[in-house]
């Protein structure tokens, strides 16, 4: 079960990431995110902090 719970969350952010790599270049035209980097970086952000928090629970969960 661990291990599935991290290959969702690694697939997750991966899935972020490209999402903020197009929003933060001109890669695609007429992109979604081009017009919300601000909106899209502070999520990366704050779900990268999520998911940190949520392996370092998963991991050993006397820590948090």
């Amino acid at each position: 079960m661990k291990k599935i719970t991290l290959i969702v969350l690694a697939i997750i952010w991966i899935a972020l990431l490209v999402i903020l790599i197009m929003a933060l270049t001109d890669f695609f035209q007429d992109n979604v995110f081009q017009n919300h980097k601000l909106v899209v970086g502070f999520g990366f952000i704050a779900t990268t902090g999520f998911i940190r928090m949520a392996i370092k629970k998963r991991m050993n969960p006397s820590t948090i």
